[in-house]
Formats: C-alpha cells, sequence, structure tokens
C-alpha cells in the first residue's frame, strides 16, 4: 500500500485516529498540519520537492510554482488527470467534467463552457437573488426564537437551490435526494473505498461495500433521468419551443445533434454539476461567514461597501462587478481554506521540470494548502487573514502569482469559478445587508477533510437584525 494507510489515517480517513480532529486551542488559520500532516512532516525532512508511494503509484510532491505553472499550463499536454484521483473521483463524480481526460475532456469542455460565460453568469443573479431572500426569510423567522444558527448546512442548501434553478430549471426540494446521495451517501462510502481503490479491479468485484456503492448509483441515475425526461417531454408536448440556455438545455441540444454526446454522458455531467456546482461555494460561504464572524472589523469595512455600491438595493450583475472589497475577502478566504487542499497530475509523457526529471507514469503533486501559507511567497502574515493583500490583484498578492490556485489555472481551470464568485458576492452582499453576525460562543474551531475542507463542528452564528 505505500503510505497510503499512512496518509489516509493522518488526515482522518481512519475511525481510530478521529482524535486528530480534536478542536484546535486557538483560532489558527494554520491548517497544514491538520489536512496533510504527512506531506508536512516529509516537506520539513526533505524539503520542497520529495517521492513517495501512493498505493503502487509513485508520487513526487512539490511545493513550487513555477514547477506548477509548468504543469498545469506550459507543458499542460504531458501532463493529465492521476489515475489515482480518478479512481477516488469516479465512486462519486462519475465520468463527468472532471473526470474525463485527453479528447474527451476537451470536447466535455467545450460543450459545457458557454453555460458559464460570465456575461450568461451576471443575467443569473435575479435568480441567486430570489433564493437568497427564501434563506434570509427563513433567518429572520427563526431568529425571532432563537438568534443562533448553524449556517453551513443552510448555505448548502442554498447552494443547492441556486445550481438547480439556474443550471437544471428545478428546485432544491426537487433534487433534495440527488444532493442527499451525492453530498451524503456516497461520501460516508469513500474512507473505506478510498482505502482500497489502488487495488486494480476492486472496484468490479461484488463486495457489500461496491454493492451499496452501486445501488446508490443506480437510484441516483434513476432521478437524473426523471430530470431529463420531464425536460424533453415539455419540448415534446409543445410546452416549450426549445430546450432552454441553461447548462440542461445546452447539454440536451447537444445529445440530440452529436453521436459522440450520449444520454449516458448527459447523466454523469449532471452528476458532476449537482456536486460541484453547489459544494465549492457552499464551502467558500461558510469559511467566509466565520471569518467576518471572528473579524468585526472586517465585516463592518465589506458591509460599507455593500451599502455604498447597492445601498437596499438587490446586487445585480453591474453592482457585483464593483464590489471589490468583498472579492478581496472571498480571495483571502480561499487562500486560507481552499475547496481542494491537494492536486495531483500524472505524466503521461516522459518530461523535464526544470532540472527535475519525470518519467512517464509518475504523478506530481502540489500540496495548495502548503502553497497557499508559504510565508517565503506570502510574507510572514502568511497565516493570518488579511484580505488588503489582494487590493492591487491576485497577481500582486504575492511573490508569484501562481501560488494562488484555488481553483486551478491553465486550460483545466474551474469551469465554474465565475459563476462561484458571483454567487458569492450576491449572497454575502445580501447578507450583509439584512443582518450583523458574530461567532457564536459555542464554535469550535476543528476544520478538518470530509469530503472538502469543512468545519467539523459547523458555524454557529448569532444573528442581529440590522
Amino acid at each position: 500500500m505505500g503510505h497510503v494507510d499512512k496518509i489516509c489515517s493522518q488526515i482522518g480517513y481512519c475511525k481510530k485516529h478521529e482524535a486528530r480532529h480534536q478542536d484546535m486551542e486557538s483560532f489558527s488559520h494554520d491548517i497544514f498540519h491538520r489536512v496533510h500532516p504527512a506531506l508536512l512532516k516529509w516537506r520539513k525532512q526533505y524539503g520542497k520537492r520529495f517521492v513517495f508511494w501512493w498505493g503502487t503509484e509513485p508520487r513526487i510532491s512539490v511545493s513550487e510554482p513555477e514547477i506548477v505553472r509548468e504543469v498545469l499550463s506550459k507543458k499542460f499536454s504531458q501532463f493529465d488527470k492521476s489515475e489515482g484521483g480518478l479512481r477516488v473521483a469516479n465512486l462519486f463524480l462519475g465520468r463527468g467534467l472532471v473526470c474525463v481526460t485527453g479528447e474527451e475532456w476537451g470536447h466535455h469542455r467545450r460543450l459545457v463552457a458557454p453555460a458559464f460565460f460570465h456575461e450568461r453568469i451576471k443575467q443569473m443573479t435575479g435568480t441567486i437573488a430570489g433564493c437568497t431572500f427564501r434563506m434570509l426569510d427563513q433567518w429572520e423567522a427563526t431568529r425571532q426564537q432563537n438568534p443562533e444558527i448553524e449556517i453551513s448546512g443552510e448555505v448548502r442548501k442554498l447552494t443547492g437551490d441556486v445550481i438547480s434553478h439556474t443550471a437544471f430549471g428545478t428546485s432544491y426540494l426537487e433534487g433534495q435526494r440527488v444532493f442527499e446521495i451525492l453530498s451524503k451517501k456516497i461520501p460516508e462510502l469513500v474512507p473505506k473505498l478510498i482505502s482500497f481503490s489502488w487495488i486494480p479491479g476492486f472496484r468490479f468485484l461484488p463486495l457489500p461495500i461496491n454493492l451499496q456503492l452501486w445501488k446508490l448509483h443506480q437510484e441516483l441515475d434513476s432521478l437524473i433521468t426523471g430530470i431529463i425526461d420531464e425536460r424533453r417531454n415539455s419540448v415534446k408536448s409543445g410546452g416549450s419551443n426549445t430546450y432552454g440556455n441553461d447548462l440542461l438545455g445546452l447539454m440536451l441540444k447537444e445529445c440530440d445533434s452529436s453521436s459522440n454526446f450520449t444520454s449516458s454522458n448527459l447523466i454523469e455531467e449532471c452528476k458532476t454539476f449537482y456536486i460541484a456546482g453547489h459544494e465549492t461555494t457552499a464551502a467558500l460561504l461558510t469559511w467566509t461567514l466565520m471569518l467576518l464572524g471572528g473579524y468585526p472589523e472586517w465585516q463592518e469595512r465589506a458591509r460599507a461597501e455593500v451599502h455604498e455600491v447597492c445601498g437596499n438595493e438587490i446586487p445585480d450583475g453591474e453592482s457585483v462587478s464593483r464590489l471589490k472589497l468583498v472579492g478581496m475577502i472571498l480571495y483571502e478566504t480561499l487562500r486560507l481554506y481552499p475547496p481542494v487542499v491537494e492536486m495531483t497530475r500524472e505524466c503521461v509523457e516522459e518530461s523535464w521540470l526544470q532540472d527535475l526529471h519525470v518519467p512517464k507514469g509518475v504523478s506530481v503533486l502540489f500540496p495548495i494548502v502548503g502553497l497557499h501559507q508559504d510565508k517565503e511567497l506570502w510574507g510572514e502574515d502568511a497565516g493570518q487573514f488579511n484580505p488588503d493583500r489582494f487590493k492591487d490583484g491576485i497577481s500582486s498578492a504575492c511573490k508569484h502569482p501562481n501560488a494562488f490556485m484555488p481553483f486551478s489555472f491553465g486550460p483545466r481551470v474551474c469551469v465554474g469559478q465565475s459563476f462561484a464568485m458571483i454567487e458569492a458576492k450576491v449572497i454575502l452582499a445580501m447578507i450583509l445587508q439584512r443582518f450583523l453576525f458574530r461567532l457564536s460562543p459555542n464554535y469550535r474551531h476543528n476544520p478538518a477533510m470530509k469530503f472538502g475542507l469543512k468545519p467539523i463542528h459547523g458555524v454557529p452564528l448569532v444573528l442581529c437584525k440590522m
């Protein structure tokens, strides 16, 4: 197994190691030692480059931004998603955009990218605001009985509602079981599955855990097929002239006109965007609200900007682009609490990365959380919350622009990054317009990897009416 068991146990995949998830003694943002203690230990021992084994796969951990740039951009064609990483991702995402490679990835990317063009996303702000209004009204009703609200679950439901409306023309309630399977049921199986994912052919064996996974995917496929059929039937019956211009509509058009994009591809892409389209933004908003609840001076500065730009009006596509300070706060949150804490690429063609020789079949791993808090790159305050570092943009925030990679970069940059940022700005601005908030005394600081970087005990906030 190489170092798989050591790494999995140290990041909390094994229950006997749950002590690692004890609460942090202080409100610290230095989380590298929590999410990847083995990599941090080896980095201290061997430097910014070292080799370890993930099952039968050799991996090189590299913490140098220039090499990151070479792999993800300059030599993009020589590196692709690693087989080991894909085995894990395929457990819950299937073969959607995140998990396909080569020419297949290029075709999928060209298909879905138009749904996330910046101008099209700006037109979605009304839908995002409508979903947010409903949540804030519920918060107000709840606050009158109990001013303390645990917001991580709240924003996850909200971002689920947003992606359901904007991408699939449904609501969160209609897709609730889809979210439950993707966000809860399958991730519950992943810790055990991941320990065996390196064994060739394991996923095909009719073992109890695989049978559970297959059953969940069958139900998931059935639910998504129902959503797709409803859209198809609306056109066939004359209820609509087109499939629409949202993500589902664009994919249905392609499915009808191209033999390269099948109904099976359509279902897999829907899975990808149901989960990726709301988990990232939910995590970003959760950590941002936690930080603003703990740093009231930054909350007030953000609120002042929202009032200056938007007044009491709902943020729209034009005003949201002028929320510079809010954007800086979101970037700083992504730096300290990135949605993905590492990234791996497999060398598909023998390559040299500066003076580093990488044979074909060897994977290169980038510890994102380590790069984001490297004092050599970000300065002595790298572990502190300081959005002002982004006042002159990302390229000036640190010594190397590629040291900041919450959405990756290069050809495989996250297709939904603009959507996530605009959605987060609209939601955060509306919360700031309506409520003052602070961290509850009951908040326990415990960030850990649980299908993404999450606060183990949630984030309870105390709300006060503006």
